[in-house]
């Protein structure tokens, strides 16, 4: 497997000159840039909608229970609430029956890496330590800073990611396909299977910085390097940034079966 990457690696020097490696770099960091900043929009609008949508037609769906069924609403709401309920699991069972034996692969292994990425970028079963608590090994001074704590510990994170893929993809367009059957198939994977690591990569920061805001005492550990606030509006900060990645991740609540990248990407 070494002697094969290396042989990629030489064939690479061959094939491509240094200015065809610096123009793949920026093609590269376009797409990455744009796909990323897309998504992100993307995922904003599709909240906001959802908010705005649902908000109104919770409103009236009360307003009219509420007029036809006075005070036995409130059983008229758990009921139909079930039966909402009972449909979403039917028309989930649907979209699998009717999925092809290759796509519910795709999708289960999509779930595996939401879920893996999820605990292992949130710092595990208690959620203490995963990626935003690296800050740790500068000092403990240097614990919960602006950078590890906030989304911007997240958009560092995706865009890193997409910028890989769309290197990967940049070189195939220009003729390069490793000869390493190993290295290829990591390739396809993550081409394929990037997007579940990324909507799991933001849950995890959901929840650990969620429970960093720790919203239901008085005092948290405040953000570093951050002075003149109260600890509520540390705790608040956390929260938004929380919340924030729960909307960046949001593809597992709006999408509950998972489509591939060439598809969603």
């Amino acid at each position: 497997m070494l002697e094969e990457l290396k042989q990629d690696l030489v064939e690479l020097c061959k094939i491509i000159s240094d200015r065809e490696i610096s123009d793949i770099a920026l093609s590269a960091l376009k797409e990455a840039a744009r796909i990323t900043f897309q998504m992100k929009i993307r995922d904003i609008f599709n909240f906001v909608k959802f908010v705005v949508v649902g908000s109104s037609r919770l409103m009236s769906y009360l307003r009219r229970t509420i007029k036809q069924k006075g005070w036995n609403a409130p059983g008229t709401w758990w009921k139909d609430a079930k039966e909402g309920f009972k449909k979403k699991l039917e028309q989930i069972k649907t979209i699998w029956e009717q999925m092809s034996p290759e796509q519910r692969v795709d999708t289960l292994i999509d779930f595996v890496i939401i879920v893996l990425i999820l605990f292992l970028v949130g710092g595990g079963f208690d959620f203490e330590g995963g990626l935003p608590d690296t800050d740790l090994a500068f000092s403990v001074g240097a614990h919960r800073n602006i950078f590890t704590h906030t989304v911007l510990l997240g958009l560092t994170l995706e865009f890193t990611v997409r910028f890989l893929v769309a290197l990967a993809t940049e070189s195939e367009k220009r003729g390069y396909r490793p000869r390493s059957e190993f290295l290829r198939a990591v390739l396809d994977f993550a081409k394929k299977h990037h997007g579940a690591a990324i909507t799991g990569m933001w849950l995890g920061l959901f929840v650990h910085y969620l429970k960093d805001a720790n919203l239901l005492a008085r005092r948290t550990k405040p953000y570093t390097g951050i002075t003149g606030l109260s600890m509520q509006e540390h705790q608040r900060m956390l929260a938004s940034n929380a919340f924030a990645s729960a909307i960046f991740g949001s593809d597992i609540v709006v999408n509950p079966m998972p489509k591939s990248n060439a598809q969603t990407n």
